[in-house]
C-alpha cells in the first residue's frame, strides 16, 4: 500500500505511507461520492517526526496491492508487486487528538458537483444530450453516459451540477422505469444503468458480521399522481394494491408532476408503486477485500444457508486496509432484467 501526498501552492510533494495508518473507504447509494479517512503522526517533540501534518486542499492518492484483494492466510505468498490507484481526491477535514495524532477525511472529485451551482436551460432535448451539454458548460470530463431519449425541458437556475443530474435522471427513471448511478472515477464523470453495473466477481466466502433485517418503513401500497402546479390539486392517476392494503392498511405516497407529463401518469404511477410496494430487506456482512466493489454495483450470490441467493444492489461499502484487507456491505435484493 502506498499514500501520495500533494498540495502544488507549497510545492509539497511526498509519500506518507510511513507515518499514516488506518486507511478506510467509503461510499453510499445515497450520497455522491467516495469518502477517504486515514490517521497521521506528527510529534513535535521529535525532530525526525515534526511539522509532517497536512494542507486543506491538499491531493492525496491511495494505492492498493493488487495481492491484497481477496487475501487470506492460504494465499498470503501470492508474488505480485503491482499496485493500482484505487483513491484520489481532495482533503476537506482535519481533527487533532492530543500532540501528535491528526486524523483526515477526503473526497473524491464528486466534491465539486455537489458545491457548484449553475445556470442551465433544457429546450425540450434528451436526455443524453441534457447531461452532455451540462459537463461542456461545467467543464467536466465525462467518461460515459447512456443513452436516454426522454425529452427534458426545464430551466435549472441556481441549482447544484449534482441535483441538476439527479433531476434530469429522475424524470427517464419515471418514464422509462430504468435506474441510473453517477460517481467520479478519477478526473472524469461515469453516468450508467445499474443493469449494466453487475460485477463479474468471485464472491468470497462470508467472514463474520451477518445480519439480515426486514421492514414495512418505507412500504406504499398505494400511489397517487397529481400537478406540481400550485393552481390546482387534481389528481391526475392513481393506483394501489388492495390485497396489501388489507394486510397491511393504507401506505400512501403522493408524486408530484409537471403538465406537460400528464400523459405519462399512468405509466408514473405504475412503475412507483412496483418500486415501492415492497418489504425492505437489507443484509449486512463482512467479506474479504475487493477494490473493484464498492456501492452502486450489483452483486450475485448463491448462499442457501444464509438465504442469500440472487443479484443484491451494494447500497453501502467500507473498505478497511490493515494487515487484511476487508469490506463491509449493506445488500439490497434486486431484480435483474
Amino acid at each position: 500500500m502506498k499514500l501520495q501526498y500533494d498540495y502544488p501552492k507549497n510545492k509539497d510533494s511526498r509519500e506518507i505511507t510511513a507515518y499514516t495508518n488506518n486507511y478506510g473507504r467509503s461510499d453510499n447509494t445515497d450520497a455522491l461520492g467516495q469518502e477517504f479517512t486515514f490517521d497521521l503522526v506528527s510529534n513535535p517533540l521529535d525532530i525526525n517526526m515534526k511539522d509532517l501534518q497536512l494542507e486543506l486542499g491538499g491531493k492525496v492518492m491511495f494505492y492498493n496491492d493488487d495481492a491484497n484483494n481477496n487475501r487470506t492466510s492460504t494465499n498470503d505468498s501470492v508474488d505480485s508487486t503491482a499496485e493500482t490507484l484505487v483513491f484520489s481526491g481532495i482533503i476537506t477535514d482535519e481533527k487533532k487528538s492530543g500532540i501528535n495524532k491528526y486524523s483526515y477525511t477526503a473526497y473524491d472529485y464528486a466534491f465539486y458537483l455537489n458545491k457548484s451551482e449553475v445556470l442551465f436551460q433544457c429546450n425540450d432535448i434528451d436526455g443524453t444530450t441534457a447531461l452532455r451539454q451540462l459537463c461542456e458548460k461545467c467543464n467536466i470530463k465525462l467518461g460515459s453516459v447512456p443513452v436516454i431519449y426522454t425529452k427534458i425541458k426545464k430551466v435549472y437556475q441556481g441549482e447544484v451540477i449534482s441535483d441538476v443530474i439527479k433531476d434530469v435522471l429522475k424524470q427517464a427513471t419515471e418514464e422509462t422505469g430504468n435506474k441510473y448511478r453517477f460517481e467520479v472515477r478519477g478526473d472524469a464523470l461515469y453516468i450508467e444503468d445499474y443493469k449494466d453495473l453487475i460485477l463479474d466477481v468471485q464472491v468470497t466466502k462470508i467472514i463474520g458480521d451477518y445480519s439480515h433485517t426486514r421492514t414495512l418503513a418505507d412500504m406504499k401500497n398505494k400511489v397517487v399522481i397529481i400537478s406540481s402546479s400550485e393552481k390546482h390539486e387534481q389528481v391526475i392517476a392513481e393506483t394501489a394494491d388492495d390485497e396489501h392494503i388489507n394486510i397491511f392498511g393504507l401506505l400512501q405516497h403522493i408524486e408530484k408532476i409537471d403538465d406537460k407529463d400528464a400523459s405519462k401518469a399512468n405509466e408514473i404511477a405504475r412503475k412507483k408503486l412496483i418500486d415501492l410496494n415492497k418489504i425492505g430487506e437489507t443484509f449486512n456482512l463482512k467479506l474479504l477485500g475487493d477494490d473493484t466493489v464498492r456501492s452502486g454495483r450489483i452483486l450475485h450470490f448463491d448462499n442457501d444457508l444464509l438465504d442469500l441467493k440472487g443479484y443484491f444492489l451494494i447500497k453501502n461499502c467500507t473498505h478497511a486496509y490493515g494487515q487484511n484487507h476487508t469490506m463491509t456491505l449493506a445488500l439490497n435484493k434486486v431484480t435483474v432484467k
